[in-house]
């Protein structure tokens, strides 16, 4: 097989119109990829049935992972549960588990991790990404720390799925918006993690709760010499991310987009900034 690269979005139908700009956008502006998978639970298969096209699939969760039994919503957040694991999980813990679930079903040698609050804003040739000789892979060094008590937790629990001793903080944070992902490398976290616990992968997460499917990657990939090698740490994200403030008007949102640096492409505007899918639509895709 020659150099190849797919897509790959975890959704739901609460981002049902975030994954419908995502997805129009990628149509408009990125080439040089095999398939857009938009992975999704059984549950929401037909408000996403449209969404099917000649380079775009739908992927359900129950063609991934073993099947999960939905739980009633309890303080407003749906969970779901098996014989195998110990305590329920919900949709957060899922969405990740369906990457990497995703990422190991599907046959490109390299993917990008792109959530569905995304949306590209100038033309990206995945084609160069797919073919260079190591794979960028984004750090922030000494970011997790203990002003951080979240990432500190999920990259302490991310050293022990994998058989690790954590070293003493700061430690490297490699969580971002779009993150390049290589499958054998994955292939490999997957067997170190089972090795290490004793379980299946997922049910080793699962068990867990705590956890951060980039930080696992990360930390796996840097405790590797011979991964480490195959990677390129870079230090910005080719996404420009809108974290806090208020919401964006479409003068805003133009002046937002303008401070891109020349290697971005994308931009995430965080939906508890309440900006309007319309602005960015506009914005974005004119």
């Amino acid at each position: 097989m020659g150099s190849s690269i797919s897509l790959i979005t975890p959704s739901y139908r609460g981002d049902l119109d975030s994954c419908r700009l995502l997805c129009d956008s990628i149509d408009r502006y990125v080439t040089g990829y095999d398939v857009h998978y938009l992975v999704i639970g059984d549950e929401d298969a037909d408000v996403f049935a449209g969404f099917e096209g000649k380079r775009r699939r739908v992927i359900v969760s129950s063609s991934l992972l073993p099947p999960l039994w939905s739980l009633p919503k309890w303080r407003g957040r749906r969970y779901w549960w098996a014989p195998q694991l110990r305590l329920p999980i919900y949709g957060w813990h899922l969405q990740q588990m369906r990457k990497i679930a995703m990422t190991l079903a599907q046959p490109s040698e390299r993917v990008m991790c792109i959530d569905s609050d995304n949306c590209f804003c100038r033309p990206l040739d995945l084609s160069a990404t797919a073919s260079t000789p190591k794979l960028a892979h984004y750090s922030a060094p000494g970011d997790v720390n203990r002003s951080r008590p979240s990432h500190v937790r999920w990259w302490q629990n991310a050293h022990r799925l994998l058989g690790l001793s954590a070293p003493a903080l700061p430690g490297d944070d490699f969580i971002s918006q779009m993150v390049l992902w290589e499958r054998r490398t994955v292939v490999a976290m997957v067997k170190r993690i089972e090795a290490a616990s004793g379980l299946g992968w997922w049910q080793a997460l699962a068990r867990i709760r705590h956890f951060s499917e980039y930080l696992i990657y990360g930390i796996f990939v840097a405790n590797d010499a011979e991964l480490a090698e195959r990677h390129e740490r870079v230090l910005q994200s080719p996404c420009l991310t809108y974290w806090q403030g208020p919401a964006l008007d479409r003068a805003g949102l133009a002046a937002f987009v303008d401070g891109l640096r020349p290697d971005q492409t994308t931009i995430a505007i965080q939906s508890h900034t309440c900006t309007p899918i319309e602005v960015i639509r506009e914005v974005a895709l004119g």
